[in-house]
Order: C-alpha cells, then structure tokens, then sequence
C-alpha cells in the first residue's frame, strides 16, 4: 500500500513539474512573439497610435488646478485607463469598503469616507505607477543622451536622431519619444516638443536636456559635445544618488520598523489575549491616547523621512 502510494505521489510530482516546464515555455514563446510584433509595429511607425498615446493626446488639463494635477498624474502614471475608468475604480472600492468595513455611524457618513477612501487608494496607486516609471525614464536617460550623441555625430539631424531613440529604446522612454518625433512631424518645435515631453514624464534632470536643445537651436554650437558631457554629469549624479541610498538604507528601515512594531505587537496581544485591553477600551480617554500616539508616530515617520530622504 505504501508502495503504491509513493508510486502515485510520484507520477503527481512529474505531471505538476511537466506541466509547470510547458506553462513556462509556452508564456516565453508568447512574450518573445509579442516583443517581436512590437518590434515591428515600431518599425513600421505604427507606434505612435497605441491607445496609451492616444490617451495622452486626448488628456488636457481643465481650468482648475485639481483637474491639471490629476490629469499630469494620469499622464505621468502611464496608465491606459481613462479618467472615467479610474473614478469607476475608486468608486467601485469605495463601495466595496463601505459593505466591509462595520461601524457605528450614520450609514450616509460612512459611505461618504468609504467613497473618499477609494480614491485616496487610487491616487496612492497613481503616485506609485508614476514614481516607477519616472525613475525607469531617469535609468535610461544617460543611454538616451549617448544615442542621441553618436547618431548627431553621425551626422544625422536631431529629430532624425530623436526618432533614432524612439524605435531604440523601449517604454517609457520609446513611446514618449514616439510622441516627440510625432510632434515634431506635424509642425511644432524641438524645443516645444522637448518640453511637452517634460510635462508627460515629469523626469527633473529632463530640463537640462532641454534647456541644452534649446540653447543648441538658438545659439549653435556643438550640441552632440553638450548632450555628451549632460550624459556623464547624469551618470555621476545617478551613481552617487545610489550611494546616498545606500548610506541611508539602515535609517529608512528603522522608520519602517519602528511604525509596524506597535501595530503588530497591538495585533498579536489582541490575538493571543482578547481581555488584555479590556480596561483600556473601557477607559473613556482611551480615544485620545490613541489619537496621540498615532500624531507622535506620524510626526516620528515624517522626522525620520526628512533625515534619510536627501536631496542629490
């Protein structure tokens, strides 16, 4: 009986391991394909009519300073979604929220702070696609300035090289370079399609190089030279950003220690002894030693964050 047990465990394992070797065979034939059509669409000049462009082209800021901030964000984030489908989403959590989350108030009320919880969730998650992909922009952006330099020491026009970059790299640098080389066709400007760029990707190091372009269109001069010494300035100013990083890695998990410690020393009590806290709870000032400790704590994190978070 054991044998036969084994026997079985056995061919499970094989079939769970076979099955597993052609999942992941099949999704890298299917990615190396997919990377191979959007090779050729780029090629081919189909990129600039992908919908995250053409989100881009539709996305204008409004009149008020709200609605051009959330539209930058949207920009910026890199999201496909439109902006109706983001406050779908956040309304859609906010309603899932309310279901789930108990309380005592008025229904009215926590609906309302359900509501606004989602969409501080979606503007969390917005800031953080944004972050990302600004920071894969700024990795890839000394290696933009070199191809840029040798296509123009080649002895190629800028928006020939601009366009260089756009088939060569890829997101966000490519598609954003797509754009520019599609702006630039179309009748605007280097200079103004090197700042529309800037307002897309919200990458700060990114003034240089258009200041360097514009000063380079007005003046003359040798622009490859100029863009090659921003390259090494870039990358210098990377690396010792790291370094910074690096230094500062032991005082940002301290924050990071410091603000779950109490959180889950207060869950696991909670768990292993229900009646711990009894009194407390009980204790009518309980709501304001808590509403104390949590302005100390935060008013700690953002001490902490001031002290780690340098600027380079």
């Amino acid at each position: 009986m054991s044998d036969q047990w084994l026997i079985s465990l056995a061919i499970f394992v094989l079939v769970a391991l076979a099955a597993h070797q052609g999942q992941a065979g099949l999704a890298t034939y299917l990615g190396q394909r997919r990377r191979t059509a959007d090779r050729l669409r780029t090629l081919a000049g189909e990129e600039a009519g992908t919908p995250a462009i053409d989100l881009r082209r539709r996305l204008r800021g409004g009149s008020s300073p709200v609605s051009r901030w959330l539209a930058r964000l949207v920009v910026q984030s890199g999201t496909t979604r439109s902006p109706a489908a983001l406050f779908a989403m956040a309304a859609g959590l906010g309603l899932v929220l309310f279901l789930v989350l108990p309380g005592a108030a008025h229904w009215s009320y926590r609906l309302l702070l359900a509501l606004l919880l989602g969409g501080v969730a979606v503007i969390a998650s917005l800031r953080i696609m944004r972050h990302r992909r600004i920071a894969r922009f700024g990795d890839s952006l000394p290696e933009i300035l070199d191809i840029i330099t040798r296509s123009l020491r080649a002895g190629h026009p800028l928006p020939v090289s601009l366009a260089l970059v756009a088939r060569e790299t890829t997101a966000p640098a490519g598609p954003e370079f797509a754009l520019l080389v599609d702006e630039i066709s179309y009748g605007r400007s280097v200079p103004e399609a090197l700042e529309h760029l800037y307002q897309r990707v919200g990458y700060p190091e990114l003034r240089f190089v258009v200041a360097a372009v514009s000063i380079g269109q007005q003046t003359g001069g040798n622009l490859g030279e100029i863009l090659a010494r921003l390259s090494r300035t870039l990358r210098e100013r990377q690396r010792l950003v790291r370094k910074v990083r690096a230094l500062s890695a032991e005082g940002r998990f301290s924050g990071i220690a410091l603000s779950i410690l109490p959180v889950a020393l207060f869950a696991l009590i909670n768990l292993v002894s229900p009646a711990y806290y009894a009194e407390f709870w009980a204790s009518p000032a309980s709501g304001k030693i808590l509403a104390v400790s949590l302005a100390l704590m935060v008013a700690g994190n953002v001490v902490i964050l001031r002290l780690v978070n340098l600027k380079v």
